[in-house]
């Protein structure tokens, strides 16, 4: 009998470096959440259907929409903790042997945006003196784009605060969210205050069309990651001064694939990163 020469994809050993707690929900997840937020299920939420994953979105503003549904479960440190122990343990059963976990801090009625970031590093540690096996893992804090510069400023605050209480859990800062009526100029001074404060910066940059003149500015400013770089070809000079800094890309396929901002994988910029 001929052997298999089928490869093993699963298990072999993998880094996930571009992962949003509240879009990494799974389906068993996202159940398991449900039920433990709303027991009774002869009485659910009106908008029950928002929990359920798509297969693919219309466009890119209607997986904006969808986060709701996610944050929604993850309001009270007991579900989000059960949140991040589901992500690293499924993660682990990938294969995945480092994990960057970003999530933008929020304040709820029951929790502070501090008792968020604490409730993630804890299920952290907690988690790897479980199960040593799982993966190394790490967080990134957000700023939400579409939450404004105040907002911002105040999660920045409470990063650094956090990262005392955690050394070494926090390695970065992501700048992400609906960039829709926002202005990247105006990030710029808290995102150099957190690289001062030696953080590096994982951007996400062209993630829709038309951004060309953004798309410079943000690699004039720099940055250690870009996050999807999607349409970062719409302009030679924004291409080019890509692959004269040598900035890593972070290329998410599944997620452009089901945003709709790629058509199809015959159509995918990693192509063109990869020559």
């Amino acid at each position: 009998m001929a052997e298999s020469t089928e490869m093993d994809y699963k298990s072999l050993p993998k880094i996930e470096l571009h992962a949003h707690l509240n879009g990494s929900l799974s389906t068993s997840c996202l159940t398991e959440l449900y039920h433990m937020k709303y027991p009774n299920t002869d009485d659910p939420p009106s908008h029950i259907n928002g929990y359920k994953i798509l297969d693919k979105f219309v466009e890119l503003k209607d997986c904006f929409e969808r986060f709701k549904y996610a944050h929604d479960l993850t309001d009270t440190p007991k579900r989000l903790k059960r949140a991040t122990e589901i992500i690293i343990n499924e993660c682990h059963d990938d294969g995945v042997v480092y994990l960057e976990i970003r999530t933008t801090p929020r304040a709820t009625e029951h929790m502070t945006k501090e008792v968020y970031l604490s409730t993630i590093c804890e299920a952290i540690i907690e988690c790897h003196e479980k199960e040593p096996k799982n993966p190394i893992v790490k967080l990134i804090p957000s700023f939400d784009r579409s939450k404004g510069v105040n907002d911002a400023r105040d999660t920045l605050d409470v990063v650094l605060k956090v990262r005392e209480k955690f050394p070494g859990m926090i390695v970065g800062i992501d700048l992400s969210g609906n960039p829709e009526n926002t202005n990247f100029q105006d990030f710029k001074p808290l995102l150099q205050e957190a690289r001062n404060a030696g953080l590096k910066l994982t951007l996400h940059c062209a993630e829709t069309a038309g951004t060309e003149e953004e798309n410079m500015e943000m690699l004039e400013f720099g940055m250690d990651r870009m996050g999807h770089g999607t349409f970062m070809d719409e302009s030679p000079d924004t291409w080019l001064t890509l692959r004269e800094k040598k900035i890593p890309v972070e290329c998410c396929i599944t997620s452009n694939l089901k945003c709709a901002t790629v058509p199809d994988i015959t159509k995918h910029h990693i192509q063109k990163l990869l020559h």
